[in-house]
């Protein structure tokens, strides 16, 4: 199993996350949303000055068979940790 986190930015952006994050996991960037366009969520939202992708976080086990999905509505609309870690152990269920 590989986790993997995958943001809809430039590459500096997704450097700049991994190095803000301190994550374990790869930090993909996906300038071109290809992701977000595959899942649905090739939307956004403004927040404040700015345009920002709508909040979103899959779940999607070895065969590419989406197990969870959490697409916001709002810039502050997430999924929790919780929620995305029993995801990730029903996998190995």
């Amino acid at each position: 199993m590989q986790l993997l986190i995958v943001v809809a930015q430039e590459p500096f952006r997704a450097a700049a996350w991994a190095a803000k994050l301190d994550t374990p996991y790869p930090i993909l960037a996906d300038p071109l949303a290809w992701v977000c366009a595959t899942y649905g969520v090739a939307q956004q939202l403004m927040v404040h000055d700015e345009w920002v992708n709508v909040p979103a976080a899959f779940v999607i086990d070895g065969n590419g068979i989406l197990r969870y999905a959490h697409v916001g509505v709002a810039f502050n609309d997430r999924g929790t940790p919780d929620e995305l870690l029993a995801a990730v152990d029903a996998l190995g269920e």
